[in-house]
């Protein structure tokens, strides 16, 4: 699954066929909404709406997407190199 930076800081995006997933960060909580074909919204999740277990799921996706999206490994590997680690 290949995650992209959106516009807004702090929010992610992958598609699954014609359904597109947004994760994002602010201060207080993370949320997710699930997005079909024609644009309209099908699911969203935030704080509010989720059992600690889930928040904590949301948490870890994020960091994913964040990770994947950035390209943070290869960014990691670049450094380490470039400090002889």
């Amino acid at each position: 699954m290949t995650w992209n930076r959106m516009a807004q800081p702090h929010q992610f995006t992958t598609s699954v066929d014609v359904i597109s997933v947004t994760i994002f960060e602010t201060e207080a909580e993370h949320g997710l909404d699930i997005i079909d074909g024609s644009g309209g919204v099908v699911e969203t999740l935030r704080y509010e709406d989720t059992t600690p277990e889930q928040d904590d799921k949301l948490a870890r996706l994020y960091v994913l997407a964040r990770r994947s999206a950035l390209n943070i490994d290869s960014v990691l590997e670049r450094l380490a190199q470039g400090l002889e680690l």
